[in-house]
């Protein structure tokens, strides 16, 4: 995995009249280390991308493998439902993320079909919304684009009218973001004409029922492009140069303070006379091939995006595998436990249905299905140490808790200590590296206690810093939290 050097990094947070930092208040919110927020300083410290576990298919009560796009996965009162279906949706629902029942409802009415349980709207009947594309050939923007519906139970929707007259070709993921009380929908934006055309654009709405705000675009084509709204994410220099980003699978991540996390689906595209060995399902008809794969794209605000890695979130599979060549990841992630859950699915075919070689064609038994993806608590990144050890400083903070707890894997043989030092980087008597206990284990949750107390609530509301010695060690959150 891509490892991003954060050696001796110094970040210089923005600076008041007179020359003053302000602390970074963290409140007694959980803080993940998807990015350099929290290391002020560092030596031999490294920001670690870290991949999901793949746990195998999905199987009916006939033990057969579940098939289809997607949609999304909502866990509600403690049922989770995972919505599977690109045109026509059919609703299964799980305890433990892992074993799916169907419910023998589904939704019909159009493609590209996303549902969305709304944490805000106060209306119990319109808890959830589902936006379908629907459209004819050709395209007619008097009539055709995105259509909301609502409902109270996520089982009978019903349509409340259009909201987008473009053709998105794409989901329409909808969020609501507490940070700025409004909700954002991310959807494909083509740049025309370029190697790499989608794109990810994200809209800004208060009203998720009513037309959506977009900019008018000079291109009479009926696409979404990049005039009619912001683009926030797109493939790069750094990216093949014939690929783009397919489907983005945006997720708020609940679970700590300021996380965006997007699961973007890369599509690298294949051509005649660079890949003649391609078997099309249709004879001597050449269409849009080429594999696809899921990467993690992470961001604090939902509008800069960065990329920490360009690995695979988790590997495709192998020539004889049922997800070879093709994996999309499904929005949402849900939680049992100590662990995260995410969905995708596969093809076994590259885009558009071409096998890669002919060789290939009958080497899988079975080809394509549902997935499932399963991550640690706040696994995606981390701040990790190797076994000759180092340590990270954090920026100024504030906070509100009275116990410091941490998300930290340092194994059997790693160690942390952890020391909380003043606005001047001086250590806080009490709470210095050798009061402090020795953290050596694999947790979620561990408290730090300085010579048996754990307790740092008469520091509450000062400016601290928090100075991390780790060896073999990778540490993915902390939080000083209230008890």
């Amino acid at each position: 995995m891509h490892r991003a050097a954060l050696l001796a990094v110094i970040i210089f947070p923005l600076v008041l009249e007179g020359g003053e930092i302000p602390p970074l208040d963290v409140g007694a919110r959980k803080q993940l280390f998807i990015d350099e927020r929290f290391i002020a300083e560092s030596e031999q410290v490294t920001l670690h991308t870290n991949p999901g576990q793949k746990l195998g298919q999905l199987l009916d009560a006939n033990g057969e493998p579940l098939t289809g796009h997607v949609s999304r996965v909502i866990e509600d009162q403690g049922k989770i439902r995972l919505y599977i279906g690109h045109d026509g949706v059919a609703i299964h629902e799980s305890d433990d993320g892992l074993q799916f029942t169907a419910t023998g409802r589904s939704i019909g009415g159009g493609t590209f079909s996303t549902i969305f349980l709304d944490p805000h709207d106060p209306n119990p009947n319109q808890r959830y919304k589902l936006f379908i594309l629907k459209h004819q050939s050709p395209f007619d923007p008097a009539t055709d684009g995105v259509y909301a519906f609502v409902s109270g139970d996520g089982l009978d929707f019903t349509e409340v009218g259009r909201v987008l007259d473009r053709f998105t070709d794409n989901p329409t993921i909808m969020l609501w973001d507490e940070r700025i009380s409004r909700y954002v929908v991310y959807l494909r934006a083509l740049a025309y004409d370029t190697p790499n055309q989608r794109r990810i654009a994200r809209i800004e709405l208060d009203d998720p029922l009513r037309p959506w705000p977009i900019h008018a675009s000079k291109d009479p084509r009926p696409f979404m492009d990049i005039e009619n709204a912001p683009v926030v994410l797109a493939a790069d220099e750094e990216d093949d140069p014939d690929s783009d980003i397919y489907y983005n699978a945006a997720t708020i991540y609940e679970e700590a303070a300021d996380t965006y996390l997007m699961f973007t689906t890369h599509f690298r595209h294949f051509s005649p006379d660079r890949h003649p060995f391609v078997k099309p399902p249709r004879p001597g008809r050449w269409e849009d091939f080429g594999p696809l794969e899921v990467q993690l794209a992470v961001s604090r605000d939902g509008i800069r995006w960065s990329r920490p890695s360009r690995d695979a979130y988790f590997p495709v599979g192998l020539p004889d595998e049922w997800d070879r060549w093709y994996t999309v990841m499904g929005p949402g992630v849900v939680r049992r436990g100590n662990y995260l859950y995410q969905y995708y699915n596969s093809s076994g075919r590259l885009h558009d249905g071409a096998i890669l070689r002919a060789e290939y064609e009958h080497t899988a038994k079975q080809l394509g299905g549902i997935g499932v993806i399963r991550q640690r608590l706040d696994g995606f990144m981390s701040a990790d140490a190797d076994h000759n050890g180092g340590w990270l400083t954090t920026p100024i903070l504030t906070f509100t808790g009275n116990r410091l707890r941490m998300n930290i894997d340092t194994g059997a043989m790693g160690t942390a200590f952890v020391e909380l030092r003043d606005a001047n980087n001086e250590p806080i008597p009490g709470h210095t590296l050798a009061d402090c206990e020795e953290i050596g284990g694999n947790f979620i949750d561990q408290t730090v206690h300085w010579k048996g107390d754990p307790d740092v609530g008469s520091l509450r509301g000062q400016p601290v810093r928090v100075h991390i010695r780790m060896k073999r060690t990778k540490l993915y959150a902390f939080q000083f939290q209230a008890e």
